[in-house]
């Protein structure tokens, strides 16, 4: 549940401040090395030679500064040593925010002017701090970039757990990034590997950005890294007292000159506001082989007598007061020299990288969302008198699926389509159809599925009435190892042809690897006006899946081993089935199949999912099953001996609505019955009745030994404890002390199950057909009656998954 709220949330903050972090990324970036592009673009400006007039002393080239800008006062002068170089100076308004900065002829304080690159720094600093919105620093564009700059931080590390791998030792799974891929898994690759790459960066860059944000931010770092409060640098050197006379600077300059003498190249002289009495002269120093602008020694000096107050040498200040004193240098990477700097103006330029393939990754979920709801929930337009209605009858979704998909194509062609199932097709609504389409599967040897068998019973049983009018076509679907091979289908096609509707073209029986009879209802479907793109074909594509891990349910059991398996997929945005949908696997090497978005059913098995979304893996629940020969089954032996864990396989998920619950019913109580490997629908179901705070459901399970075959039992023990069970009816066909069967415990709890179903409750089953699902039933219908059995089926409260 957390993980999925987690990967909720990263989604959203990344689809809301996504752009101004890649806004934010690249003007980062642009500014990663100011100075040194300054300083190429206009070298004239910045080293104009030498210069054989005496340098003018800080006083005297503040004086001249100021009286040439009026309004203006100099705030801070950058002395640059060597006397090839001009001095830089930073003038503030005396009254508002205004600012010049630009560079000045050492030997008589003429302005020489701003580098022909500044307005474009200018424009970068202002969208990287505030979006260049109006109010600057005290406007929205300030607290927009600092939610971003937390986004950023929710971002990396939100990350880093949703992709955290089962293998957390194994560093290919962290950091190899497979280009092979395409499409969102090429995207989800460059997101997460990428991510994993650079987040320690983006840590970095966000929880120094919010220095900038936020004043608390900057007190509570600040007190945690030195024990007091107070800005970057600077704190002390002025008090406001209202205007009083500046101190002389040259005293305490002559002074600290001859104390170092060339032992630096740069001294920057800071001077507070005019309002401000100097407390102390200060001169920040740094040495030609400083590794960043911050790394400075600082130099105070007494204004009254020029005589030195402190040296406070950078090499020999706390860690904390350095940190606090280089936020910026930490923020653009400098911290580190030269190789840190790089390294931020690559992982800046990165961020639009993140922003595109989220946006990418948000729109293909989006797409597979709306396609999931198409496959599974009526999502096709109707005013329920469409141009065509499609009814299907369906056991394990394939029908259903079939039928919206050809909804899908004929509302692309432009016509209305109305999907129902079977049962809804009463006399009334027959007479006021006058083009029908039927997808009808065929369950085991001829017998409608759940679904139809009302149908079965109250339709088909009786003579048909005069649908003269109706024009119809009927897909029918099932299994040719079958003798009676689509005989639901064919006996709903006789009674249509015997009311006397005319067929827009002959029933077509499909079985799943029948290319002939898929092409047929392509060009049926074609030839009623469908549009191009979704003539019944399968919307979800198979994707590859990590076995992450895999244990043996049964050990030491004399059965088959049965196996239950986790998967992890390579995109999260997958984790989107529900309770009671099917798994389909391709067998084999995945890099040696193309993972195209429909490959033939009979290269694929099938399998109960048994864990729902929000575990964060894909369960399966998987019995071995050998020939006579002794040979494993392709699918059983695929998944529980050939494929190794770490290794992906192709699979994809297809709704179940066969098998699904009312999650409108919150109230709802389940009946669970199943035995063996159908364990896996039945939790599935029961842990999405748990993340619903459901309780008070039953379970009647059975397998062969209590030795060996208490699947699940520690979860089982749990949810009784906490009442999301409250019964749990365990039988064991081979003990002694038992010898029972499911559909004997369900026979003799006949007067309870009566009573829970007569208040509501849904019956769900899942396992094998043979034995226990068909004794199951028997068991059912001769407690509530076959008729109350088939209406039952009709209102979903009788779904069944069983094989």
């Amino acid at each position: 549940m957390a993980k999925r709220v987690i990967f909720q949330l990263h989604w959203f903050l990344g689809i809301t401040a996504g752009l101004v972090l890649a806004l934010m990324g690249v003007t980062g970036a642009s500014m990663s090395f100011e100075d040194e592009i300054n300083e190429a673009l206009s070298p004239r400006l910045y080293a104009p030679g030498v210069i054989n007039r005496a340098d003018l002393s800080p006083d005297q080239i503040i004086a001249r500064v100021e009286a040439d800008n009026p309004g203006y006062y100099v705030s801070r002068l950058d002395w640059e040593v060597p006397r090839t170089r001009s001095h830089g100076v930073r003038l503030a308004a005396k009254d508002g925010p205004g600012r010049k900065q630009g560079r000045i002829d050492r030997t008589n304080a003429v302005w020489l002017g701003e580098p022909v690159a500044a307005d474009f720094f200018h424009v970068m600093d202002d969208l990287h701090r505030w979006l260049a919105l109006p109010g600057g620093g005290n406007g929205i564009g300030r607290q927009i970039t600092g939610f971003s700059a937390i986004a950023l931080i929710f971002f990396a590390l939100s990350g880093l757990y949703l992709r955290w791998p089962r293998r957390a030792l194994d560093w290919r799974a962290w950091l190899v990034l497979d280009l092979r891929m395409t499409g969102r898994n090429l995207w989800r690759a460059l997101h997460v590997v990428i991510g994993t790459w650079i987040g320690i960066f983006y840590l970095l860059s966000a929880l120094t950005g919010l220095w900038w944000s936020y004043d608390w931010y900057r007190r509570g770092v600040t007190y945690a890294l030195t024990g007091k409060t107070g800005g970057e640098e600077g704190e002390g050197r002025g008090k406001s007292i209202g205007p009083a006379p500046r101190p002389a600077i040259d005293p305490a300059w002559r002074a600290f000159r001859r104390a170092t003498g060339d032992d630096y190249v740069w001294v920057r002289i800071a001077r507070p506001k005019p309002s401000q009495t100097m407390q102390s002269i200060s001169f920040d120093a740094r040495a030609a082989d400083a590794r960043h602008l911050r790394q400075v020694d600082r130099f105070s000096y007494d204004p009254a007598t020029a005589t030195l107050e402190k040296r406070d040498l950078y090499d020999r200040r706390p860690l904390g007061v350095i940190l606090t004193q280089s936020m910026f240098e930490l923020h653009r990477g400098a911290f580190f020299g030269l190789p840190g700097r790089i390294v931020m103006l690559l992982t800046s330029l990165t961020m639009p990288l993140f922003t595109i393939t989220g946006y990418l990754l948000y729109l293909s979920r989006r797409r597979r969302k709306r396609d999931m709801r198409a496959l599974g929930g009526g999502a096709c337009p109707s005013d329920g008198e469409g141009d065509i209605v499609i009814a299907y009858a369906s056991q394990t979704g394939h029908a259903e699926m079939r039928a919206r998909n050809a909804a899908l194509a004929l509302v692309q062609g432009g016509l209305q389509a109305q999907v129902v199932p079977i049962g809804k097709l009463r006399p009334d609504m027959l007479a006021s159809t006058h083009r029908l389409l039927l997808v009808v599967s065929t369950y085991g040897d001829g017998e409608p599925p759940d679904m139809a068998r009302g149908f079965a019973r109250h339709v088909l049983a009786h003579d048909p009435p005069d649908l003269g009018h109706l024009h119809y076509g009927l897909l029918a679907l099932g299994d040719r190892e079958y003798p009676d091979f689509c005989g639901f289908g064919r006996q709903v096609d006789g009674w249509f042809a015997r009311a006397g509707a005319v067929p827009l073209f002959p029933i077509i029986a499909m079985d799943a690897d029948d290319l002939a009879a898929d092409a047929a209802w392509q060009t049926a479907l074609q030839d009623l006006g469908a549009g191009e793109g979704r003539r019944g074909q399968t919307i979800v594509p198979f994707t590859p899946w990590t076995l992450v891990a895999r244990r043996l349910l049964n050990p030491g059991s004399p059965a088959a081993g049965a196996f239950h398996l986790q998967f992890e997929p390579a995109d999260q945005s997958a984790l989107t089935w529900e309770a009671g949908d099917i798994v389909e696997i391709v067998p084999g090497d995945p890099a040696a199949m193309a993972a195209a978005t429909m490959l033939r059913s009979a290269a694929t098995r099938e399998y109960s999912a048994a864990s729902i979304p929000a575990d964060g893996t894909l369960d399966l629940v998987v019995r071995q099953v050998r020939d006579e020969g002794g040979h494993l089954g392709l699918g059983s032996g695929w998944l529980t001996a050939h494929l190794p864990v770490g290794s992906t396989t192709l699979l994809r998920l297809r709704a179940n609505p066969a098998f699904h619950v009312d999650r409108a019913k919150t109230d709802t109580r389940l009946i669970l019955i199943g035995n063996g490997t159908g364990m896996a629908g039945l939790r599935a179901h029961l842990r999405a009745q748990a993340q619903a705070g459901s309780s008070g459901h039953w379970l009647f399970f059975g397998e062969r030994s209590r030795a060996h075959e208490c699947f699940f039992d520690g979860e089982l023990s749990a949810w009784l404890a906490d009442g999301l069970l409250a019964r749990a009816d365990r039988c064991y066909s081979r003990d002694a002390d038992c010898g029972r069967y499911v559909q004997q415990m369900v026979q003799a709890e006949g007067r309870a199950v009566t009573q829970w179903v007569d208040q509501g409750a849904t019956i769900l089953v899942c396992g094998s057909l043979h034995g226990m699902a068909q004794g199951v039933h028997a068991a059912l219908a001769t407690m509530l009656g076959e008729a109350a059995l088939d209406r039952l089926a009709e209102e979903g409260r009788y779904r069944r998954d069983i094989y």
